[in-house]
């Protein structure tokens, strides 16, 4: 499974319906890969969790769990692609029923442990605006 965490000071999700969210959030993109519904969903969000990654006067000292940020996640299988020859494929993508069963759990997960959590539904072809502060950008892959 792989991650790209972003911290974000405002953003905008444009699909269906256009959504405007709260300030100071981490906009989270997931990846689901092969092997992914092997892992333990709940030792991953733990994982997560305990990461020290919330930045105060420029240096990371708080973990998640202890700030507890508004969280938005998103699909993006896009984290999976590989090239061969210069040619994009995707073979390390979980089939997408699968995929997106596990990517509702981890959300459920983050949503029972009390983070405000949004999401967008699995595979949603998006247009998506935001400032990102820092930049702080970290790529997981667990």
């Amino acid at each position: 499974m792989k991650f790209l965490i972003q911290k974000v000071k405002n953003i905008k999700i444009e699909s269906d319906l256009e959504d405007v969210y709260p300030n100071n959030i981490l906009l989270i993109y997931i990846g689901v890969g092969r092997g992914d519904e092997k892992k333990n969903l709940e030792e991953i969000v733990s994982f997560l969790e305990n990461l020290q990654i919330i930045d105060e006067n420029n240096k990371f000292l708080r973990k998640l769990k202890e700030v507890k940020p508004t969280l938005i996640f998103i699909s993006n299988i896009t984290l999976l692609a590989s090239f061969e020859k210069g040619r994009i494929n995707f073979n390390q993508a979980l089939e997408p029923k699968l995929a997106k069963e596990i990517y509702e759990k981890l959300i459920g997960i983050f949503k029972k442990r009390n983070y405000q959590v949004f999401s967008k539904e699995f595979g949603s072809y998006l247009e998506i605006t935001s400032t990102n502060i820092g930049p702080i950008n970290f790529f997981i892959e667990i």
